[in-house]
């Protein structure tokens, strides 16, 4: 897996602007593509990866492709359909990786948010295990070369880990200096699954969680960016880097995704003070936590009733 992505979830994607930063990420040199169903955009990524392929300008064999599976296909009668019909948007033949998005499983051919009579979220009760197993089976018939998981919590992963003949090869969660899941970090790290952290700029365009100034202007940040003279992004991406993450970053401004990419070709660290200095930035503010609005105009935590929510486990780890 290349040590740094590109996010596809635009959120207020005017058409073609994600497809079209996609084709000029690949022709920058960016082989990690982070792609989902929930994304509502796999066949624009199709277009995208036919536009590559055609123009040469990557081989197959030579892009990592993440692809996710949407809570309403977590039955295990679902699964191979979901993937099959998600390659088939994509243009592609098989996923590099294939991830459960969250463990939540809701009602399937209602929606993509099916609800109740109240508006409540309407969960299907499918287990993680029963969908895991059928996760399997997708490796096993050349669908995907690997599997894992997005937004599972540790105790969740252990039960995976217990049940299934695959180990879950990686981990995807929020995580930036503000939220830095360090304990989830330190086990995946105990257990040989690479972490790879979404949101690493603490996604300022999205409604959901506490709002909060844009992390990239923090005093922190902007004092060790003058330090060692790179942008804020750079200093939030090589401290990621340096933990063992993954991050997949998001932008369809070519000037970010060349600056970001040329990151990886830089010979320059951050000293184990200004390490500590970040360290310090954390709050513990979640701020991708889905929210369900209620006929009364209320909100609730979308997934807050399934007894597969994974944020209301206290993650520690001991050493």
């Amino acid at each position: 897996m290349p040590e740094l992505g590109i996010g596809t979830w635009l959120h207020g994607d005017t058409g073609n602007q994600m497809r079209d930063a996609v084709v000029q990420a690949v022709e920058m040199g960016y082989r990690h593509i982070d792609c989902a169903y929930i994304y509502l955009n796999e066949p624009k990524m199709g277009e995208a990866f036919s536009t590559i392929f055609e123009r040469n300008l990557a081989k197959r064999e030579d892009l990592f492709v993440t692809g996710k599976l949407w809570g309403t296909e977590h039955a295990k009668d679902r699964v191979e359909a979901a993937c099959r019909k998600s390659l088939a948007d994509c243009q592609l033949d098989y996923f590099d990786l294939y991830l459960i998005h969250w463990p939540s499983g809701m009602i399937p051919d209602n929606g993509n948010l099916p609800k109740d009579k109240d508006g409540k979220i309407a969960f299907s009760g499918v287990s993680i295990e029963e969908c895991w197993l059928a996760m399997e089976d997708l490796v096993k018939k050349g669908l995907t070369r690997a599997i894992g998981v997005s937004n599972f919590n540790t105790k969740q992963l252990t039960q995976l880990m217990k049940i299934g003949s695959m180990k879950p090869v990686v981990l995807q969660v929020e995580s930036n200096p503000r939220f830095q899941n360090e304990a989830i970090r330190k086990f995946c790290v105990k257990y040989g699954i690479q972490m790879v952290g979404y949101s690493p700029f603490g996604s300022p365009d999205l409604p959901w969680g506490k709002p909060l100034p844009h992390i990239l202007v923090d005093p922190i940040l902007e004092r060790i960016g003058k330090e060692v003279n790179k942008s804020t992004a750079k200093v939030v991406l090589k401290y990621q880097l340096m933990r063992g993450i993954c991050p997949i970053p998001k932008s369809i401004f070519p000037h970010e995704l060349e600056a970001n990419l040329k990151l990886t070709e830089e010979d320059w660290q951050l000293t184990e003070q200004q390490c500590k200095d970040i360290d310090s930035m954390e709050t513990g503010e979640r701020k991708i936590v889905p929210v369900n609005k209620l006929p009364d105009g209320t909100f609730e935590l979308r997934d807050i009733a399934c007894p597969n929510y994974p944020f209301t486990f206290d993650e520690t780890f001991d050493e």
